[in-house]
C-alpha cells in the first residue's frame, strides 16, 4: 500500500508491521543464539565425527559453533530480515511472518552450511545447519513480535 505525501509531492510505502533497528539486532541475536544452541546441542549429545574425543574438545567445538551461528545471524539477519519484511509489508498476520522467516532460515542455513562445509571439508553440513537456522530465524522473529510498530 502507498499513501500520498503531499508536502513532498510523492508516494510513500506504508508498512503494516515494522521494527526499530535495535529490535532487528535483538531478533538476529536471539535467532543466532537459538540456532547455535541447537547445533551445539547436536555436537554435545551426538558423536560428531565417530571418534573418541575428550569432553574439552567437544565443548570447545560447541562454543565455536555457537559463536559462529551468532556472528552469521548478526551479519546476515538484519539485511535478509529487512528484505523479507519488505516483501511482506502488506501482510499483518504474525504467523505468516514467522513461517516466512523459518523458510528463509532453512534456505539460507542450507546455503551457508554447504559453503562453510566446503571450506572445512565436511560433506553435508548444510543438512545439519538448515533446520537449526530455520528454527532460530522463526524464534527470533517470534520473540520480537510484541515490539512491532503497527
Amino acid at each position: 500500500m502507498t499513501k500520498r505525501d503531499s508536502a513532498r509531492d510523492r508516494y510513500q510505502l506504508e508498512w503494516k508491521v515494522s521494527f526499530s533497528p535495535w529490535m532487528t539486532f535483538v531478533g538476529s541475536f536471539i535467532g543466532g543464539s537459538v540456532a547455535g544452541g541447537v547445533l551445539a546441542g547436536n555436537i554435545l549429545l551426538g558423536d560428531p565425527v565417530g571418534e573418541d574425543l575428550s569432553s574439552q574438545t567437544i565443548g570447545q567445538a560447541a562454543v565455536l559453533v555457537l559463536g559462529t551461528a551468532i556472528a552469521v545471524f548478526l551479519l546476515l539477519g538484519p539485511v535478509l530480515g529487512w528484505g523479507l519484511g519488505f516483501a511482506l509489508r502488506n501482510v499483518e498476520n504474525n504467523g505468516m511472518h514467522i513461517l516466512a522467516f523459518a523458510a528463509l532460515g532453512l534456505v539460507v542455513g542450507f546455503s551457508v552450511g554447504e559453503f562453510l562445509g566446503r571450506l572445512v571439508d565436511v560433506v553435508g553440513l548444510g543438512v545439519s545447519v538448515a533446520p537449526a537456522a530455520g528454527i532460530g530465524a522463526a524464534v527470533g522473529r517470534w520473540a520480537i513480535s510484541r515490539f512491532a510498530k503497527k
